[in-house]
């Protein structure tokens, strides 16, 4: 036995007597290793809550259903994502547009929470978009470059139209479910070192047995004896022999 190494990995090569018999040898490595194997798949899931043996048609089925949900909730997470930057920009945007008065109400104010309440009241703010003014420093609040917040919030609602549109589209979700497993595939796949076939044959005993002629011969007391007929040959060439 050698072994090869190639660019596709390792190569076993088993070298046999002249007199050996390729097939006998073949059907020993599939008996006493994994070079052919059989085995069974139960395939046992939880479909909503409870244990059920599923075809292989159903378990796609339910992967795919379960992808489905997947991508919803990733898509309304991203969803609730932009929409909450989208809301604090468009009070940075209020807030640009009465920069002094902003700043002279944030400085003539005593508390935090008096500075907080005179912008909602003021400029109609939420809580969160007038904490996210105070929370910057004035001097960056006035540096603020409304071209940038502008085409951020741009961008923004046009994310938020096209999440909105996947949790509309059940077609658009499908999409992203080939599009994400094409990815997947083009990523981790590969050749199949490997045959799967219907079923496979049990290997019987007598396969491990090399065809050869033989000589039986059966004594008087009943013992029966089996010789390879290139052995008998031998034998009773050295007994003419020996004889003579």
């Amino acid at each position: 036995m050698r072994d090869e190494s190639d660019r596709e990995g390792m190569r076993i090569v088993i070298e046999l007597k002249r007199d050996a018999n390729p097939n006998v040898v073949l059907n020993l490595l599939y008996k006493h290793t994994k070079m052919q194997d059989t085995f069974s798949v139960i395939m046992l899931a939880l479909v909503e809550g409870e244990p059920k043996i599923l075809n292989l048609k159903e378990v796609l089925t339910h992967y795919l259903e379960f992808q489905k949900v997947v991508i919803r909730r990733r898509t309304k997470y991203e969803l609730d994502k932009a929409e909450a930057r989208a809301h604090i920009l468009e009070g940075l945007k209020i807030a640009l547009d009465h920069i002094d008065e902003v700043i002279n109400l944030i400085r003539g104010s005593k508390t935090v929470d008096e500075a907080r309440s005179g912008l909602m009241s003021r400029f109609g703010l939420s809580e969160k978009q007038a904490q996210a003014i105070l929370d910057m420093r004035l001097q960056r609040l006035t540096g603020l470059e409304r071209d940038k917040i502008e085409q951020e919030y741009e961008e923004l609602l046009k994310t938020i139209n096209r999440l909105r549109e996947i949790l509309a589209n059940e077609r658009l979700v499908l999409n992203i479910i080939k599009d994400e497993l094409i990815e997947i595939k083009e990523k981790y796949s590969d050749e199949r070192r490997t045959k799967i076939i219907n079923s496979t044959e049990e290997i019987n005993i007598e396969d491990l047995i090399q065809e050869e002629e033989v000589v039986i011969t059966i004594t008087h007391a009943g013992y029966v004896k089996r010789i390879p007929i290139d052995t008998y040959k031998s034998q009773k060439e050295a007994e003419r022999v020996f004889k003579v």
